[in-house]
């Protein structure tokens, strides 16, 4: 395979994860680092030899890290905002449910809807608590955005490196 169609062909698919960060419907860090895995079984040697070893394992901690800061800053966020362990549930369910009925924002409004539906029954049909926790959600979606974004920039800058040193 050409190497200039192949890094083109990879940068491209990494710039699709990093969209997918902002976008819910498109896969996020996990896309950048199948880009990476891909680019590196598919070099002679194998990963180019220790650089995209050390490149790819770094991407992965990088991944590791991506998919542990949504799931816990999110949630972290509705539980500052007051949210019971029901409605984070409820918010996980129904933005998973949410996500192909209505692409592609059908996972966050799942989400807000399920947190806010449990917190106003729980609260007795309290606005105003249910709303402060949707909030917290809100805040800690849009923290988790920030850090992937980050996250996936770091992974396409450590994949830059790698095809930048191997190429010399």
């Amino acid at each position: 395979m050409n190497e200039t169609f192949l890094i083109v062909v990879t940068f491209l698919v990494m710039l699709v994860g990093a969209v997918g960060v902002i976008v819910p419907i498109l896969p996020d860090v996990w896309l950048i680092w199948l880009a990476a895995l891909g680019y590196g079984l598919l070099q002679k040697p194998l990963f180019d030899g220790w650089v995209g070893w050390i490149a790819m394992f770094l991407i992965t901690i990088l991944t590791i890290i991506g998919v542990a800061a949504d799931w816990v800053l999110s949630n972290a966020g509705a539980s500052k905002g007051g949210a019971s362990w029901q409605a984070i549930t409820a918010s996980i369910v129904l933005g998973i449910v949410g996500l192909p009925f209505f692409p592609p924002v059908g996972s966050l409004v799942g989400a807000l809807v399920g947190l806010f539906a449990v917190e106003y029954w729980q609260n007795g049909r309290n606005v105003k608590k249910a709303w402060v926790a949707v909030q917290g959600y809100a805040t800690g979606c849009g923290l988790s955005v920030i850090a992937r974004l980050g996250i996936a920039v770091a992974m396409m800058a450590i994949w830059g490196v790698w095809v930048w040193a191997t190429n010399l």
